[in-house]
């Protein structure tokens, strides 16, 4: 058996991935803090492999989340049953504003990313509309930190 390869590429992409998803099941905000450690990786073109595979990842952590949201009705009482329901007829008549808001949130981080995508499973955003913004919006969020430590780096030398 060959020895352990730590500078294999196949194990950086597999680390991404791993802290991708876990970054993003749990809610405690660490992304951003991975996603500049992988701005320090060498060469770059597996820095940009490792930061698709870890938005890529972190988006699929999300899922879980919006399909609790989806599936929310079946264990919520009438009280949050109304609330609910009153935002499905804002939503409703302003089909734009939840859009914009998962949008946002993808890009920001604010309101917390995490409940949004519990709120957009509530209130029914079409799941593939779901997933496009909330890939677009990370892919530019973790992008801008992966490249922080070259921004740093240029601005020292």
């Amino acid at each position: 058996m060959p020895p352990f390869d730590v500078s294999s590429p196949a194990l950086a992409l597999g680390t991404a991935a791993v802290a991708g998803f876990g970054a993003g099941i749990l809610p405690i905000g660490m992304a951003e803090a991975l996603a500049l450690a992988i701005g320090v990786v060498e060469p770059p073109e597996l820095a940009v492999a490792m930061w698709i595979v870890f938005t890529a990842t972190h988006v699929l952590a999300k899922v879980p989340w919006y399909w609790l949201g989806a599936h929310s009705d079946r264990v919520m009482g009438a009280w949050a049953m109304r609330y609910t329901q009153r935002a499905r007829s804002f939503l409703d008549e302003r089909p734009t504003f939840g859009t914009g808001l998962l949008a946002v949130s993808a890009l920001t981080s604010v309101p917390p990313f995490h409940l949004v995508s519990i709120a957009a499973g509530m209130t029914r955003i079409p799941f593939a509309r779901f997933l496009v913004l909330c890939f677009g919006g990370r892919l530019v969020r973790f992008g801008l930190l992966v490249l922080a430590p070259e921004v740093v780096r240029r601005v020292l030398s």
